[in-house]
């Protein structure tokens, strides 16, 4: 199976919010971000019309990894606190993994503002980030399960993270389409022949009303291959964005607490699959644990560990082998079995000739 390559493009108190230009209500939980599902346009416009209607409202982002390395990508305003004085931006987990300080380009492609990250949720590939102040142009929110096959689409995003504020148009090509992510999970994205490239990442899609139904997310990449590029559904973004919401903590002008998924969970190691000798003979090895530990007993692979066997048990104590033939089908069948917060993982490796077992238990993932 080809994959699908992820572009590299790129609280609290207080209430309950529909956009930047309304009224807040005040409760006493988190902000949450709800469907505001008014056409921004009278009636169905054309691509003019909605990029007019909407080009405020999408930022292009930089992630700073470190002094040396960035990754650029997209993202989009969709909800202020006026409470806080902040703004919230929508984008991509990919965009912003694993950097350390983030800054948004408005669309006039002169102001920079710093932004910190609110959360994120890399299983659905759903970030957050916040800057100050609430007069910014927000995006309209819509339930995606209103597109249908055919339906026009506006692209407003950053490819190649150079070129900020293009504007690209196509079709819906398929909705729900399950797709196979480069770190091996399985989504259900939009499909549409929309020009996406690198850069585009966290984008927006809105309809021809202007109204948001994805976030830009990835594209199809392999020779002689145009026009095949995918967007998170909007409705499973803002469960993640709630989510998000609802579980940081926000105090002296920072986010004491990242924003997470409830449930979501994220394996700290990278496998590889590496030939051992000279008749062709693979293994599948660690090639790198993550800082973000997210399950006790990370800690203790090394790199080049030997993967020999792997199982689970459920709380309710059965036992489940899994099977695979290589690191992807290895990582595919974890991402994709019935695993959850509690259940243990017992991983057989073979560390200088000697076989020991690894045991961990699954935990809530919370970004750093």
């Amino acid at each position: 199976m080809k994959k699908i390559s992820f572009l590299v493009l790129t609280f609290i108190f207080i209430l309950s919010l529909t956009s930047c230009d309304n009224n807040a209500t005040y409760q006493s939980s988190s902000p949450v971000i709800i469907y505001n599902n008014d056409s921004i346009l009278d009636k169905a416009g054309t691509v003019a019309d909605v990029v007019d209607a909407t080009y405020d409202s999408v930022v292009s982002i930089r992630a700073d990894i470190n002094e040396n390395s960035y990754s650029m990508g997209s993202g989009m305003f969709i909800s202020s606190d006026s409470t806080l004085n902040l703004s919230y931006i929508l984008t991509c987990y990919h965009v912003i993994d694993g950097a350390s300080s983030y800054s948004v380009t408005l669309s006039d492609q002169s102001t920079v503002l710093p932004a910190k990250l609110v959360g994120g949720d890399p299983t659905n590939d759903i970030a957050l980030l916040s800057v100050d102040g609430t007069t910014y142009n927000c995006a309209t929110i819509d339930n995606s399960s209103d597109l249908q096959l055919g339906s026009q689409v506006v692209i407003i995003g950053n490819p190649l993270g150079t070129l900020p504020g293009s504007i690209t148009s196509g079709y819906v090509s398929y909705i729900n389409r399950n797709v196979v992510s480069e770190d091996y999970r399985t989504m259900s994205l939009i499909q549409t022949d929309a020009s996406i490239n690198s850069g585009n990442s966290g984008g927006a899609m809105f309809d021809m009303a202007g109204r948001l139904v994805g976030v830009v997310n990835a594209k199809y990449v392999d020779e002689g291959v145009e026009g095949l590029g995918f967007a998170i559904p909007i409705d499973t973004a803002m469960d993640v964005v709630n989510s998000i919401l609802k579980t940081s903590t926000y105090s002296d002008g920072t986010w004491t607490t990242k924003g997470y998924y409830v449930g979501s969970y994220e394996f700290a190691f990278t496998l590889t699959d590496m030939v051992q000798s000279i008749f062709g003979n693979t293994s599948i090895v660690v090639s790198g644990v993550s800082n973000n530990s997210t399950a006790s007993g990370y800690n203790s692979f090394q790199i080049y560990d030997q993967i020999n066997s792997v199982s689970y048990t459920k709380a309710d104590g059965t036992t489940h082998n899994v099977e695979f033939t290589s690191s992807q089908t290895l990582m595919q069948q974890l991402y994709n079995s019935d695993l959850e917060i509690g259940d243990t993982i017992t991983i057989n490796i073979i560390r200088n000739r000697a076989a020991r077992d690894i045991t961990f238990e699954i935990v809530q993932f919370i970004p750093e």
